[in-house]
């Protein structure tokens, strides 16, 4: 058994390592060129690396959320996986910070945020409460992982001399004690905080001046459930790389499942529940916003919404079947990345600078172009500078830079899955 997981393990990081330094190049060409190596211009100013902070933040509360359900709702059958789900919600917490540097062009003036913080900017708050998060996932998880990291060590470079293990019975049994104390003081502070991250997230687009894709007081809500939608799905991935599909974790997999296909139902609820209230008055900023996502972004629309209902109906359905379980968790995810994906086109496509005009004796309202910022076209076939409308398409770059976070992240969940005791065993006994 171990000796044909060390292939699959070499295999899964020789992959990831690859893309993260494809991203990495990727990101070190941005920084020399400009944000013009991206397909996001004046009229279109948040693009992929918003989707993926909206993605990775959605994926990190979705993570304690699980582990703390567990001493504030009793729900014992996650008790297996949670030291995984708040390790994932760390790592999510930390990728979703990261995330916004690529979208600032300078990363180095993120220090402003710090040095001179505008509390009357939302994305100031964003940033305390993403960092307080990430702080409270990494010792939520440090204090349930101690027992096994006092037994067992942690087998790392460098980290193995600090934490070299060898307690006693006794000695493990005393921090068990604590541990389960500690974890009980904090799951009442880290659940509040999942669900601030995301609301203040939401919080960030429904306060953009001129975005009314965005108004709304649904649009927190809706964050919410789509985080308690995929977060589940990245604990039962991670979990199932960790310990396998034994009797004692199918449980947790099967409650999990249940808990990310309810609340997409509920986020499909809320969703189409704004879409009735745009299209029930016809008119106005809302309803063209809404008229945009049917008349230009359909595709993306229709699979948003497949997605995510085949996901979840495949999870209430089969969630006690771990592939089928797998299968619609990924097939979710694709949905609710979809789902992220729908956030931007109307919002950036309704042109804000709009003019009252005279049209056959009917007042109506212009959209006024935008400066594209940058010469198109050359001398001979020149193309608008002043545009209303983008076709925005993540360029090879983004694309790049996000798959290459993305591969950070998970390359460093899979070392620490790998490596660190997350359970009460030998450290490189496989999980059956």
């Amino acid at each position: 058994m171990e000796n044909e997981e060390i292939p699959r393990f070499k295999m899964a990081f020789g992959a990831l390592f690859l893309i993260a330094v494809i991203g990495l190049a990727a990101y070190v060409i941005q920084i020399q060129r400009g944000l013009i190596v991206t397909n996001l211009r004046n009229p279109f100013s948040w693009g992929l690396y918003i989707i993926m902070w909206a993605f990775y933040v959605g994926l990190a509360a979705g993570g304690l959320v699980v582990s703390s359900a567990i001493y504030l709702f009793g729900a014992k059958d996650l008790k297996p996986v949670a030291p995984v789900a708040s390790t994932t919600a760390f790592l999510f917490a930390i990728a979703a910070l990261l995330s916004i540097l690529p979208d600032i062009g300078r990363p180095d003036r993120i220090l402003n945020i710090f040095l001179y913080p505008n509390f009357t900017s939302m994305i100031v708050w964003d940033v305390i409460v993403l960092t307080v998060y990430a702080l409270l996932s990494f010792v939520y998880t440090y204090i349930q992982l101690r027992p096994n990291i006092a037994k067992y060590g942690i087998d790392l470079p460098i980290i193995r001399s600090i934490f070299k293990g060898g307690a006693t019975d006794e000695e493990v049994s005393r921090l068990k004690e604590s541990s389960e104390k500690w974890a009980k003081i904090i799951a009442p502070i880290a659940l509040p905080f999942a669900i601030l991250i995301h609301t203040v997230t939401a919080w960030v687009l429904a306060t953009q001046l001129s975005r009314p894709w965005w108004y709304g007081g649904l649009l927190a809500p809706t964050f919410i459930a789509a985080a308690i939608a995929s977060g589940p799905i990245a604990v039962i991935f991670a979990s199932v790389i960790k310990y396998g599909t034994g009797p004692e974790y199918m449980k947790a997999y099967k409650t999990l499942a249940k808990i990310s296909g309810v609340s997409t139902f509920g986020l499909l609820f809320m969703y189409y529940n704004d879409f009735v209230v745009r299209a029930w008055w016809g008119y106005g900023s809302e309803y063209e916003a809404l008229r945009l996502l049917f008349e230009y972004y359909i595709p993306i629309h229709a699979i948003e919404i497949t997605f995510m209902l085949i996901g979840a109906i495949v999870l209430l359905k089969y969630s006690d079947k771990i592939k089928m379980v797998l299968a619609g968790g990924a097939v979710l995810i694709v949905g609710v990345l979809a789902h992220r994906f729908a956030l931007i086109p109307s919002a950036y496509n309704l042109i804000p600078f709009r003019v009252p005009v005279v049209s056959q004796g009917e007042v109506i309202e212009w959209s006024y172009p935008i400066a594209v910022g940058e010469i198109r076209g050359d001398l001979l076939s020149p193309e608008l500078v002043f545009v209303s409308y983008w076709n925005y398409f993540p360029s090879i770059y983004e694309i790049a830079i996000s798959a290459g976070m993305t591969a950070i992240v998970l390359l460093i969940l899979l070392i620490l899955l790998k490596y660190v005791p997350y359970s009460m065993r030998e450290k490189h006994e496989p999980a059956q």
